[in-house]
C-alpha cells in the first residue's frame, strides 16, 4: 500500500510538470490527487489497525494519519496565489510517503529475521 501511495505521488509530480509547462493535464492531476487522499486514508487505517493488533508501529500509524491530513492541507493550497506553499507541502508529503514505504519494508524484513 505504501508503494502504491508513492506511485500516486509520482503521477502527481509528472502531471504537475505537464500542467506547469503546457497548462494541460489538470484532469489527470486532480484524479491523482483524489487517489492520493484515498490511498493515504487506507494506509492510515491499515497501519493503525496493525499498531492496535500488534502493539507495534504506533509511530508509523501516527505518521500515516498526519500524511492523510496533510494531503487535504496541500490540496487547499492548490491555487495560483498559494502555489509556492502547495509545492512545499508536496515535498513534505513525498518525504512522509517515502519514509513510510521504507519503514514498512524494513520492518517486515526485520521481523522475519527475529
Amino acid at each position: 500500500m505504501a508503494l502504491v501511495t508513492v506511485s500516486a505521488l509520482g503521477l502527481l509530480f509528472t502531471s504537475a510538470g505537464v500542467l506547469v509547462q503546457d497548462g494541460t493535464s489538470l484532469d489527470v492531476h486532480s484524479s491523482a490527487a483524489i487517489a492520493l487522499h484515498v490511498l493515504t486514508g487506507v494506509l492510515a487505517l491499515v497501519l493503525g489497525w496493525r499498531a492496535w493488533a500488534t502493539r507495534r508501529g504506533r509511530w508509523a500509524a501516527v505518521v500515516a494519519l498526519v500524511l492523510f491530513g496533510a494531503t487535504f492541507a496541500q490540496a487547499s493550497l492548490g491555487g495560483s496565489s498559494t502555489l509556492a506553499f502547495h509545492i512545499g507541502v508536496a515535498l513534505v508529503l513525498t518525504v512522509l510517503c517515502t519514509w513510510l514505504a521504507a519503514w514498512t519494508f524494513g520492518r517486515s524484513l526485520y521481523e522475519e529475521i527475529e
